[in-house]
Formats: C-alpha cells, sequence, structure tokens
C-alpha cells in the first residue's frame, strides 16, 4: 500500500510559499509519479487528502517526529492504515484536486512511410542524404498550416504549455530506429523549444545508412525501401491528442506533405518509384509495415496498394525492418 498525501491549494501556498502555478506542476508531478509506481509492480494506492489542523495535533501526540516531508508521510500512512480517520478526513476534504493533464508538455512523432522501389546501391543515397533544407522547411510550414485550429506554442512551466510547435528532420529515419528517435525527440524537448529551428538532425544512429542496405541489394531483383519521415509535434496533451485525431481522419494525410515528399525523392530518382507517405505515430508503425509487407505479392511499381494502406489505420507495437524483396 502507498498512502498518496496530497495538499490542498491553501495549504500548498501557505507552507511552501509558491503560487497556483507552482501548485499545478506539483500536482502534475505527483500523478506522473503515481502513474510510474503502478506500471512497474500491483501498488494499491490510497488518497490522503493532507489535513493542517489534524496533523499539527498528530506531531503534538508524536513528539519524536519534527514537522517535514517525512513526519507528513508518516502522518499519511497513519491515516491510510486507519479506515476510521481515513473515512473522517476524507469527508473533510471530498474533493480532491485533480492535475492539468490537458497542458502537460507532451512529445509526439509522426512517421511518414515512405515506399521508394532501388535498383542498386548506387541509389541509397537518395534516401540516406540530407534532404534539401528549404524544401523540407516548406514542409514544415505545409504541416503547421494543416494543424492551423492549434495556437502557438506557449510555456507556462517546465511541465506545462498550451499550443503547439511543429519540427522536422533532415533526414528519413530507418523504420528499426523509430523508437530511438522519438525517445531521443523527448529527452531534447526543452532544447528544440530553445532553437528558432524547425528542422532538426536525425542522428546518425537513426538514419536510413548505405551499409544496413547492401546485403538486401545485392541479391536479384529491385528492393522496396520503407524510410519514414519524421513530424514532430510539442505541446500541450490535449492539443497533441487533437492532432493525433485529425491525422486519423484524414487516413494517414498531413495536408500536402506527402506530394512535397514525393517530388524531392523522385527528383532523386524517378517518381514512379516512390509512393504517397502515410502518417502514423511509432506505436501504429507495426501493423503498417506489416501489412504492407504483406501486400507486396499484390503490388505494382505504382503502389496502388497505399490507398487500402490508408483505410486500415490501426495500432501495433511490433516493428519491422522496412524491407521487402519485389519479386
Amino acid at each position: 500500500m502507498v498512502a498518496a498525501g496530497i495538499y490542498l491549494p491553501e495549504d500548498y501556498t501557505a507552507m511552501f510559499a509558491q503560487g497556483i502555478e507552482d501548485y499545478k506542476d506539483y500536482l502534475l508531478r505527483r500523478y506522473n509519479f503515481l502513474q510510474e509506481l503502478t506500471e512497474k509492480e500491483a501498488v494499491r494506492i490510497v488518497q490522503v487528502p493532507f489535513d493542517r489542523e489534524w496533523y499539527v495535533k498528530w506531531l503534538r501526540n508524536n513528539p519524536h517526529w519534527e514537522d517535514g516531508a517525512e513526519a507528513r508521510s508518516a502522518w499519511a500512512l497513519e491515516m491510510a492504515k486507519n479506515p476510521a480517520a481515513l473515512e473522517k478526513v476524507l469527508s473533510l476534504h471530498p474533493v480532491l484536486p485533480a492535475p492539468p493533464l490537458d497542458e502537460e508538455l507532451t512529445v509526439l512523432v509522426f512517421y511518414g512511410i515512405i515506399p521508394v522501389v532501388l535498383e542498386d546501391l548506387r541509389e541509397v543515397g537518395a534516401v540516406s542524404g540530407r534532404l534539401p533544407h528549404e524544401d523540407i522547411e516548406r514542409i514544415a510550414l505545409e504541416a503547421r498550416q494543416f494543424f492551423a485550429d492549434v495556437p502557438e506554442f506557449n510555456m507556462l512551466s517546465p511541465l506545462r504549455c498550451r499550443g503547439m510547435r511543429i519540427f522536422v528532420g533532415d533526414r528519413l529515419v530507418a523504420p528499426p530506429k523509430a523508437r530511438a528517435f522519438e525517445d531521443h525527440v523527448k529527452d531534447a524537448a526543452w532544447e528544440l523549444l530553445n532553437t528558432g529551428e524547425i528542422v532538426i538532425p536525425v542522428s546518425s544512429a537513426c538514419r536510413v545508412r548505405r551499409s544496413d542496405l547492401e546485403d538486401d541489394l545485392a541479391g536479384e531483383g529491385p528492393l522496396l525501401l520503407l524510410p519514414l519521415f519524421p513530424v514532430i509535434l510539442v505541446g500541450a496533451a490535449s492539443e497533441i491528442n487533437f492532432c493525433e485525431d485529425l491525422v486519423e481522419e484524414s487516413q494517414g494525410n498531413i495536408g500536402p506533405v506527402a506530394d512535397w515528399l514525393r517530388e524531392i525523392l523522385g527528383d532523386r530518382l524517378s517518381y514512379d518509384r516512390v509512393g504517397d507517405a502515410a502518417f502514423v505515430p511509432e506505436y501504429a508503425l507495426g501493423i503498417f509495415l506489416k501489412h504492407i509487407e504483406e501486400s507486396m505479392g499484390e503490388i505494382d511499381m505504382e503502389l496502388e496498394m497505399e490507398m487500402d494502406l490508408r483505410e486500415r489505420v490501426g495500432k501495433g507495437k511490433k516493428n519491422r525492418s522496412g524491407l521487402k524483396r519485389i519479386k
């Protein structure tokens, strides 16, 4: 059992000389801490509202405790273990404050799955090299326009914000590295927000690399590669959820972004060897890539299965290599 004490606004501001904005951060930190506890193992959490008057009396009756975090935790644990006392303190404070989850700083990466047909190793540079800066800046602006209903980003605290900002990667990401790239941008969210750039570098560890494709391209027949173009959203949780719903409703489209990507890669290869990108969050990559692989027997060079792919939006945890030999 975990006795989860919770301060009410008036007690928190009086005890810690902090304002209401800091109190909101406290509620969010507390919520995330308890969430992490329950993710690791089965934990019974008992909510105990802090009652200052009751706590002061408890301190007088327990002189071996001095006022502080440990003493307040001990008081909460004693309340949680005593059903009658817990019932009484809950009756005194029947409504507990909720964390501002809608304002929580959140990062989500949409990956545009781009079907590309390669003939030999000489063409790997078309998908492994840096994309034209001006073109992908334009893509970022087009993507932001698609989410025009969402206001501009406004930082409230290190944990909370309103609105949303968009970034794009300067290179394509290899499918097996999608989770690693998303983890990286989540860790670097503050750094991203403090820069004026909307195009961010994709590290060498996450890129499509020639060395990873040499064996596959040494076989007979062309190879279908499924590199990923990352569109990164950083903003309030409620706004990010709305953006995710918009992309799902549009069946994987983010405005004209797919057209721009096809133009960029088509200039490097040929237009008929590049398919339209379908955008999905990282957790949905597994089922999308699997569906593409299973559809290879019915696909032609125009990649007609894209329409069917967009109608099968789903969620999956499995990742795939993003490679398939075309027979």
